[in-house]
């Protein structure tokens, strides 16, 4: 059985991070479903997806026939691939812990966390923000809903990650939702916010992308 830092290694890459996002809350893809949301060709999400088995993360299974012949092979998360948020919680303590000390201004967290944002994204489109904001921050730990001007996020992991400097990761998450919001070619963005990391409930308002531009 692989130890679990051998499955925090098998994960440490992008395309990885994407074959796990995708088959996270019970779904379950094909191999050229994998490559089509990781944005890669059959053969390199091939590879990545024998590493993931390998280290025990996910596992194949028939695919339920669409019509008669030859089932396909689907993938779903094996029960350490659905631990893993157990696992990364040590190693994203130490990295807050790591941030913290760099000594990095609120702005340069905010162009962090979007350039995260943008990558958890994807493909840069025109998306349904209030679909998919919530869908990319519940695997950050957090439950959102978006209103028209407000982004609520509750059960915060802040206090559990970096209970001295909960606005460390505040400021980061107000960058991803931003990134976010960009990549889905939304008309908002992420303005001022009131954080709360003592009740894990936080609200970030959205402004127009001008006035955002002009700030």
């Amino acid at each position: 059985m692989t130890a679990p830092n051998g499955r925090l290694q098998a994960v440490g890459h992008p395309v990885r991070l994407r074959v796990l996002q995708r088959l996270d809350n019970g779904a379950t893809a094909s191999v050229s479903e994998l490559a089509d949301f990781a944005g890669v060709h059959e053969n390199t999400i091939r590879a990545h997806v024998a590493v993931l088995e390998d280290a025990g993360l996910i596992a194949g299974e028939a695919r339920p026939p669409a019509r008669p012949g030859r089932p396909g092979v689907q993938y779903r998360l094996t029960a350490h691939g659905e631990r893993l948020h157990d696992d990364f919680l040590g190693l994203a303590e130490l990295l807050a812990a790591v941030v913290g000390r760099a000594g990095m201004t609120p702005a340069q967290l905010r162009d962090v966390g979007r350039e995260w944002g943008r990558y958890l994204a994807g493909r840069p489109g025109q998306y349904d923000a209030r679909r998919r904001v919530p869908e990319i921050l519940r695997g950050l730990g957090f439950a959102a809903t978006v209103d028209d001007d407000v982004v609520r996020l509750t059960g915060c992991p802040c206090p559990t990650i970096a209970p001295d400097r909960p606005d460390l990761l505040c400021e980061l998450v107000t960058g991803v939702l931003d990134g976010i919001l960009a990549a889905a070619g939304a008309s908002r963005r992420a303005g001022a916010g009131e954080h709360d990391p003592v009740r894990r409930d936080c609200r970030i308002t959205l402004v127009d992308v001008a006035a955002a531009a002009s700030c």
